[in-house]
């Protein structure tokens, strides 16, 4: 997963969409984008790019403010294990 962000994060720098004063605002507005166009598609096929387009500018968001999303993720997924098991 380290490899994904950092081959996707470093993508969008190259092309100057995200820089040192990228706001968080900025990421946030981007991520809103992507998820309209994931709702709006029209065809399967679309509707899976989109979602990748969610997820890579969330995962952008996370490694512009050196957020170890990885370990959060696993995190959270072993918070939802024992909720499981609560019955919640």
């Amino acid at each position: 997963m380290k490899k994904i962000i950092e081959d996707n994060y470093q993508s969008i720098v190259d092309r100057g969409l995200i820089t040192n004063s990228t706001s968080q605002s900025e990421f946030f507005n981007k991520i809103k984008e992507e998820f309209n166009e994931m709702v709006e598609a029209k065809t399967w096929e679309d509707f899976k790019f989109e979602l990748a387009d969610v997820i890579l500018s969330c995962l952008n968001l996370a490694k512009h403010y050196k957020i170890d999303i990885e370990k959060y993720l696993n995190e959270k997924i072993e918070i939802n294990k024992q909720r499981a098991k609560d019955g919640k």
